[in-house]
């Protein structure tokens, strides 16, 4: 089984996150937040990486979409008020390394089927969401402009998290 990320990773997530901390708008409690996350992402991913290569493989490989949810805080972080999205971008390491988990230790049922699929859903509603918000903002997009986007968005969301629950449903179905 192929590791999740290469363990040369790490040291590109800690640079990212510098980065977003060197240049970003964050409060500080939100770069404490932010910083402890990557770290522990980073600890898990190391011990990820070392695990025995016999244990079963994820449905979807989360681990390997930080570096893209890096990049993702990044944008937010250089908006002038970023903290609100930042806090709800806070969700995402989180949620990665529990669909990690699930995928890992729970026993294949309709349980572990539904934490997963939830899993997956915030895993990418939350950045669709927050790249949404970057451009609307960004652009100064206001009234027709900014409704036209966020339908959009939600449709493309909507069409993609529906074929990956769709996949997680046909996958725990075999």
């Amino acid at each position: 089984m192929r590791p999740p990320l290469p363990i040369w990773s790490v040291p590109s997530l800690l640079a990212i996150v510098g980065i977003v901390l060197f240049v970003g708008n964050l409060s500080s409690a939100l770069m404490v937040v932010v910083s402890v996350e990557t770290v522990i992402s980073c600890l898990y991913l190391i011990w990820r990486i070392r695990r025995r290569p016999d244990v079963p493989r994820p449905i979807t490989n989360v681990l390997s979409l930080l570096p893209g949810h890096l990049l993702v805080l990044l944008m937010v972080s250089l908006l002038e008020a970023p903290d609100l999205l930042a806090a709800v971008w806070a969700s995402i390491p989180a949620a990665t390394i529990a669909y990690d988990v699930v995928s890992f230790g729970a026993p294949k049922g309709s349980v572990r089927t539904s934490t997963l699929i939830g899993l997956y859903a915030i895993l990418w509603a939350v950045p669709i969401a927050l790249l949404e918000r970057v451009i609307a903002i960004r652009r100064g997009l206001d009234g027709g402009t900014e409704t036209i986007v966020v339908i959009a968005f939600a449709v493309a969301g909507v069409v993609f998290i529906s074929l990956g629950v769709y996949r997680h449903w046909r996958t725990d179905k075999e």
